[in-house]
């Protein structure tokens, strides 16, 4: 599966501080080749077709598009748990 970040989510991950910013790249990246791995920490949001991926403090809204044989995670917004769902 092919991560597309959208150019809200990338200026989000800007303002977030380096390491932690390098984690929630990783756990993305993981999920996206490997779903089950992380099947945890991900959870539908109800009323919409996004999910949410825990990591740590951080909530990452994507939603999973499908092209035919080819899916795209779409990371929609990174943000801080106490921000994440207003």
């Amino acid at each position: 599966m092919r991560v597309r970040w959208t150019k809200r989510a990338v200026k989000e991950m800007a303002a977030i501080p380096g390491p932690v910013r390098h984690r929630i790249i990783a756990k993305v990246e993981q999920y996206a080749e490997a779903p089950p791995s992380l099947g945890n920490n991900v959870k539908s949001l109800i009323g919409t077709d996004c999910m949410r991926l825990r990591v740590g403090d951080y909530r990452i809204i994507f939603h999973i598009e499908d092209g035919g044989v080819v899916e795209v995670m779409v990371v929609l917004n990174v943000k801080h748990r106490r921000e994440a769902y207003d």
